[in-house]
Protein backbone atom coordinates (compact mmCIF):
# COMPACT_ATOMS: atom_id res chain seq x y z
CA UNK A 1 0.00 0.00 0.00
CA UNK A 2 1.41 3.35 -1.04
CA UNK A 3 1.72 6.14 1.54
CA UNK A 4 1.16 8.72 -1.21
CA UNK A 5 -2.45 9.81 -1.48
CA UNK A 6 -3.43 12.05 -4.40
CA UNK A 7 -6.48 13.49 -2.61
CA UNK A 8 -4.37 14.58 0.37
CA UNK A 9 -1.86 16.21 -1.96
CA UNK A 10 -4.53 18.10 -3.88
CA UNK A 11 -6.32 19.24 -0.69
CA UNK A 12 -3.06 20.49 0.86
CA UNK A 13 -2.15 22.32 -2.35
CA UNK A 14 -5.58 23.98 -2.33
CA UNK A 15 -5.18 24.97 1.33
CA UNK A 16 -1.75 26.51 0.69
CA UNK A 17 -3.01 28.51 -2.25
CA UNK A 18 -5.99 29.69 -0.18
CA UNK A 19 -3.68 30.93 2.58
CA UNK A 20 -1.46 32.68 0.05
CA UNK A 21 -4.50 34.38 -1.45
CA UNK A 22 -5.73 35.75 1.88
CA UNK A 23 -2.54 37.72 2.53
CA UNK A 24 -1.21 35.40 5.22
CA UNK A 25 2.36 36.23 6.23
CA UNK A 26 4.22 34.59 9.09
CA UNK A 27 5.04 36.84 12.06
CA UNK A 28 8.67 35.75 12.10
CA UNK A 29 9.05 35.62 8.30
CA UNK A 30 11.26 38.00 6.29
CA UNK A 31 8.54 40.68 6.12
CA UNK A 32 6.73 39.70 9.31
CA UNK A 33 5.54 42.00 12.09
CA UNK A 34 8.13 40.62 14.51
CA UNK A 35 10.92 42.13 12.41
CA UNK A 36 9.37 45.59 12.69
CA UNK A 37 9.58 45.34 16.49
CA UNK A 38 13.01 43.66 16.62
CA UNK A 39 15.41 45.81 18.69
CA UNK A 40 12.90 48.69 18.56
CA UNK A 41 10.95 48.33 21.84
CA UNK A 42 12.16 50.18 24.91
CA UNK A 43 10.83 48.81 28.20
CA UNK A 44 10.14 50.62 31.43
CA UNK A 45 13.19 50.43 33.69
CA UNK A 46 12.95 47.36 35.96
CA UNK A 47 12.91 47.89 39.71
CA UNK A 48 12.14 44.55 41.35
CA UNK A 49 13.56 41.08 40.76
CA UNK A 50 10.33 40.12 38.98
CA UNK A 51 10.62 43.21 36.75
CA UNK A 52 14.14 42.16 35.74
CA UNK A 53 12.99 38.63 34.91
CA UNK A 54 10.08 39.99 32.85
CA UNK A 55 12.28 42.47 30.94
CA UNK A 56 14.92 39.79 30.29
CA UNK A 57 12.26 37.46 28.84
CA UNK A 58 10.71 40.18 26.64
CA UNK A 59 14.13 41.29 25.37
CA UNK A 60 14.94 37.65 24.67
CA UNK A 61 12.14 37.64 22.11
CA UNK A 62 12.18 41.21 20.79
CA UNK A 63 15.81 42.12 21.41
CA UNK A 64 17.24 44.98 23.42
CA UNK A 65 16.23 48.43 22.17
CA UNK A 66 19.04 49.78 20.01
CA UNK A 67 16.94 52.21 18.02
CA UNK A 68 13.80 52.56 20.10
CA UNK A 69 10.70 53.44 18.11
CA UNK A 70 8.22 51.99 20.60
CA UNK A 71 7.83 52.16 24.37
CA UNK A 72 6.45 49.25 26.40
CA UNK A 73 5.13 50.24 29.80
CA UNK A 74 4.09 47.40 32.07
CA UNK A 75 2.82 46.74 35.57
CA UNK A 76 3.25 43.37 37.24
CA UNK A 77 1.14 42.01 40.04
CA UNK A 78 1.59 38.69 41.86
CA UNK A 79 -0.41 36.83 44.46
CA UNK A 80 0.74 33.77 46.40
CA UNK A 81 -1.55 31.29 48.12
CA UNK A 82 -1.29 27.86 49.69
CA UNK A 83 -2.69 24.88 47.81
CA UNK A 84 -1.25 21.87 49.56
CA UNK A 85 -1.55 20.81 53.19
CA UNK A 86 -0.36 17.69 54.94
CA UNK A 87 -2.46 15.77 57.45
CA UNK A 88 -0.82 17.79 60.18
CA UNK A 89 -1.88 21.02 58.43
CA UNK A 90 1.63 21.93 57.28
CA UNK A 91 1.88 23.78 53.98
CA UNK A 92 3.69 21.78 51.30
CA UNK A 93 2.74 23.58 48.06
CA UNK A 94 2.26 27.19 46.99
CA UNK A 95 0.42 28.66 44.00
CA UNK A 96 1.67 31.93 42.48
CA UNK A 97 -0.66 33.86 40.18
CA UNK A 98 0.49 36.83 38.16
CA UNK A 99 -0.90 39.59 35.98
CA UNK A 100 0.91 41.85 33.54
CA UNK A 101 -0.84 44.96 32.27
CA UNK A 102 0.96 46.57 29.35
CA UNK A 103 0.80 49.44 26.89
CA UNK A 104 2.89 49.62 23.71
CA UNK A 105 3.17 53.17 22.36
CA UNK A 106 4.86 54.81 19.41
CA UNK A 107 7.54 57.08 20.91
CA UNK A 108 7.34 59.83 18.30
CA UNK A 109 3.57 60.19 17.99
CA UNK A 110 2.51 58.87 21.41
CA UNK A 111 -0.15 56.70 19.77
CA UNK A 112 -1.04 53.51 21.64
CA UNK A 113 -0.28 50.58 19.36
CA UNK A 114 -1.44 47.84 21.71
CA UNK A 115 -2.55 47.45 25.30
CA UNK A 116 -3.89 44.62 27.34
CA UNK A 117 -3.67 42.35 30.31
CA UNK A 118 -2.31 38.81 30.54
CA UNK A 119 -2.43 36.30 33.36
CA UNK A 120 -0.46 33.18 34.24
CA UNK A 121 0.32 30.98 37.20
CA UNK A 122 3.09 28.82 38.61
CA UNK A 123 3.56 26.69 41.69
CA UNK A 124 6.32 25.36 43.91
CA UNK A 125 6.80 22.89 46.71
CA UNK A 126 7.66 23.98 50.21
CA UNK A 127 10.78 22.54 51.73
CA UNK A 128 12.18 22.29 55.21
CA UNK A 129 15.55 23.46 53.90
CA UNK A 130 15.77 27.26 53.82
CA UNK A 131 18.03 27.22 50.76
CA UNK A 132 15.78 24.83 48.83
CA UNK A 133 12.68 26.84 49.74
CA UNK A 134 14.24 30.09 48.51
CA UNK A 135 15.47 28.46 45.31
CA UNK A 136 12.03 26.96 44.62
CA UNK A 137 10.33 30.29 45.28
CA UNK A 138 12.67 32.22 42.96
CA UNK A 139 12.33 29.61 40.25
CA UNK A 140 8.53 29.72 40.42
CA UNK A 141 8.50 33.52 40.15
CA UNK A 142 11.02 33.42 37.27
CA UNK A 143 8.86 30.89 35.41
CA UNK A 144 5.82 33.08 36.03
CA UNK A 145 7.56 36.16 34.60
CA UNK A 146 8.62 34.22 31.50
CA UNK A 147 5.02 33.09 30.95
CA UNK A 148 3.73 36.65 31.36
CA UNK A 149 6.39 37.97 28.97
CA UNK A 150 5.59 35.29 26.38
CA UNK A 151 1.90 36.10 26.49
CA UNK A 152 2.53 39.84 26.34
CA UNK A 153 4.82 39.52 23.31
CA UNK A 154 2.35 37.16 21.60
CA UNK A 155 -0.48 39.68 22.01
CA UNK A 156 1.68 42.57 20.82
CA UNK A 157 2.80 40.63 17.75
CA UNK A 158 -0.75 39.54 16.96
CA UNK A 159 -1.90 43.17 16.96
CA UNK A 160 1.18 44.29 15.00
CA UNK A 161 0.51 41.56 12.46
CA UNK A 162 -3.00 42.88 11.81
CA UNK A 163 -1.81 46.51 11.54
CA UNK A 164 0.90 45.74 9.03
Amino acid sequence: MSSFNRRTFLCSAAAISALAGCGFTPLYGPNGAANALRDAVELTTPVTREDYAFVRAVEGQLGAARSARFSLEYALQTDESTIGLTRTQEINRYHVAGTATYTLSDITSGDVMSSGKVTAFSAYSASESTFAARAATRDAYDRLMVQLADKTVAQILAVAGTQK
